[in-house]
């Protein structure tokens, strides 16, 4: 399997971020929020902004490992 590109790795790590925007907001909107399902929620999120920027500096071998990861993360949050 040839490296994952900077940039599809970019739009797979964004997708997770916005899943999990996706949750927040829905979560904080309910009638009685969980406040330690939104607290989950924000913490996972902001690891994804994490790995969001250490891409920047990223050697191709690491950009492959985040894709794959949230490759799979993205799976394991949206299958039932």
């Amino acid at each position: 399997m040839p490296p994952a590109s900077y940039e599809a790795t970019l739009e797979r790590v964004k997708r997770v971020i916005a899943w999990y925007n996706e949750q927040i907001f829905t979560e904080s909107r309910a009638a009685v929020p969980d406040e330690e399902r939104l607290e989950r929620l924000r913490t996972q999120r902001q690891r994804c902004v994490e790995d969001q920027h250490a891409l920047e500096d990223a050697e191709p071998q690491e950009v492959s490992r985040i894709a794959a990861a949230y490759d799979a993360r993205f799976k394991e949050l949206t299958e039932p």
